[in-house]
């Protein structure tokens, strides 16, 4: 499992440790007690020397009083291997072929070098694990092929990994060649669902790893996905464990917790505004996110790897209230565009134990960076595969359909898509979506598997609601967010809420409503009518909506009590298939116009962009 002098693996309590002939070695060298300053320089001389006639390759001596820990960590790299665009057929950057390149050349820097993951690996929908699940499931999941050949010290649970149920999910694992962790879910008897957490043992240096999943993850998911499990809360399960690690030498510990922000700066897609706790704001979203109530109080922790929230975050530290002085937290953002790094110096205290003397950490970008051959090669049939799937034909695009941002500002094809696929598979009086990604865009031609999925990033699937007229207008309130208030702002970037992402802005079919981004938050819904009579608080309307919406996701709690009608176990981008494959052709042409962004020069903006 870990060859040379990669060290020796500790686990909770599950399998008993895996030493090699090298390390038996080099470990036996601590049981040495020295009395003087000058023994302990003696035997650090005589440590180099001895590892050199015995070969150790790659290993630096340890000084007898200080040593230092590298961390590489990933986080939401939803199948992200080549770096490539599936969804354009265009080179890209970030993917594990990447990373490998970056983690090779920090080993070959530094001797005690930790990989670790924070979750959603095993789900994309630019990826190559869309086919892989379709139709080649019984074959190794590719990405923990590929993270077994990058040698990864853990893999801790996200929220999508259990997007395809507990047998995929328990396949996935059985083939880890590295712990997968998450202290936090249970089974309902209360045993651990997988080991809490790991002990890394580099024989000088003992490194504890606690995995936590963010608690929502039952809101979101269907319910014979996780079924017999039950999700805790985060800061009582690290209170929990954090001692027990800290009791079985680990002399470093780390929450891997795929979890992010209670409150994060404004413009938060930004490196440089985290730098400033002054601007920052509540997300409102602290049943999923919990990072700084983590960091700020429990003992006995040195770092926090967050996730979740597709972020990359450098460093947060020492910023009086918003976290403690002693933690710092950083994020790797997505799809392996970046990997965070953990830097820490440790020096031998009176005690003989190392203690943390500085930490620090930042965000490494993947742009530039070569791809790894062995990674390539590794996952070459399932990317071959992958290519040819997505260019399955599905129907014909009557014209372009652009996106981005500015199909926010205005009704047009692609959300229409989607809505009228969900009303056609559901009858419902009202249907619910988003636009995605950023990139999102089909243009006039043949329309391929690769244009749905480019759509419909997510394997949600589709439920139906009731709701009254009252929670219609709190959900498109909400949306409403999206955008900051227009005070004469000439461009649209202007005017969007960058602490809103923007999946989480929907657009709505079945009703004509109108959006005035010059009143307050709150008052932005000037016209609401269904079938052209003003919408009723206590009106009641058929729903269409995925299932992370129907949860709440997104801060829509106004959904989250909903009487639920009707759930699909079929991804909502195969009914859009089945749907696109049925009416032959969609385009500009198909769109209504029911809704509108006020006031009208907003609309304007978005048209000439």
């Amino acid at each position: 499992m870990y060859a040379g002098t990669r060290g020796r693996l500790v686990r909770s309590g599950r399998r008993a440790a895996k030493v090699t002939a090298r390390t038996r070695r080099y470990v036996g060298l601590r049981n040495l007690s020295l009395s003087t300053r000058s023994l302990k320089l003696l035997l650090t001389a005589a440590m180099a020397v001895l590892l050199v006639a015995l070969g150790v390759a790659g290993v630096t001596a340890v000084e007898a009083d200080r040593t230092r820990l590298v961390v590489v960590a990933t986080s939401d790299l939803h199948g992200h291997i080549y770096p490539i665009d599936y969804f354009t057929n265009q080179a890209d950057e970030g993917g594990l072929a990447q990373i490998y390149t970056y983690v090779k050349q920090v080993r070959s820097d530094n001797p005690n070098v930790l990989l670790v993951d924070n979750g959603d690996v095993l789900e994309g929908g630019n990826s190559v694990l869309p086919y892989h699940y379709m139709f080649d499931s019984s074959a190794p999941n590719p990405m923990i092929k590929v993270m077994n050949l990058m040698g990864y010290d853990s893999m801790s649970l996200g929220n999508h990994e259990f997007n395809y149920g507990l047998k995929t999910l328990g396949k996935a694992i059985s083939e880890a060649k590295f712990p997968v962790v998450s202290a936090n879910i249970v089974r309902e008897n209360g045993e651990s669902f997988i080991q809490p957490y790991m002990i890394r043992d580099f024989g000088e240096l003992k490194v504890g790893v606690l995995g936590i999943t963010t608690p929502k993850v039952p809101t979101w998911e269907k319910p014979e996905n996780i079924e017999g499990l039950v999700f805790m809360n985060p800061l009582e399960v690290a209170l929990k464990y954090i001692p027990q690690m800290r009791a079985q030498g680990a002399d470093v510990v780390i929450i891997v917790g795929h979890t992010g922000w209670e409150r994060k700066p404004k413009d938060s897609g930004k490196l440089e505004a985290w730098g400033n706790p002054d601007n920052w704001v509540d997300t409102g979203q602290a049943e999923e996110n919990w990072a700084l109530r983590l960091a700020n109080n429990v003992p006995g922790l040195d770092a926090i790897v967050a996730g979740h929230d597709h972020l990359a975050v450098p460093m947060v530290a020492k910023m009086g209230d918003i976290v403690a002085t002693d933690v710092i937290i950083t994020q790797p953002g997505q799809w392996g565009d970046y990997v965070s790094r953990i830097d820490i110096a440790l020096e031998r205290g009176a005690d003989g134990r190392w203690h943390v003397a500085e930490r620090s950490s930042t965000v490494v970008p993947m742009a530039g960076v070569q791809p790894a051959p062995e990674v390539l090669e590794a996952a070459k049939y399932y990317h071959d595969q992958t290519l040819d799937f997505f260019k399955s034909p599905v129907a014909q695009a009557t014209g372009d359909m652009p996106g981005g941002p500015p199909a926010r500002f205005y009704d047009n094809a692609l959300v229409e898509m989607i809505n009228q696929a969900q009303l056609w598979a559901t009858g419902a009086d009202i249907s619910i979506a988003a636009l995605f990604t950023d990139t999102s865009k089909i243009g006039k031609g043949p329309m391929t598997m690769q244009d749905v999925y480019g759509l419909y990033v997510y394997p949600n699937t589709l439920y139906t609601i009731k709701i009254n007229g009252q929670q219609l207008r709190e959900a498109i309130e909400a949306s409403a967010n999206y955008f900051k208030t227009y005070t004469g702002q000439t461009s649209l970037d202007e005017l969007i809420n960058t602490s809103m992402r923007g999946y989480n802005y929907d657009i709505y079919q079945g009703v004509e409503y109108a959006i005035d981004i010059s009143k307050p938050l709150g008052q932005r819904v000037v016209t609401l009518k269904f079938r052209g009579e003003d919408v009723r608080p206590d009106q009641e309307f058929v729903v269409a909506l995925n299932n992370y919406r129907a949860g709440g996701g997104g801060g829509y709690t106004m959904f989250r009590n909903a009487q639920l009608l009707s759930e699909s176990t079929t991804e909502v981008r195969e009914i859009m298939v089945d749907y696109l494959r049925e009416v032959g052709q969609f385009g500009p042409e198909s769109v209504d116009n029911n809704w509108r962004l006020l006031p009208a020069i907003v609309e304007e903006m978005a048209r000439r962009r």
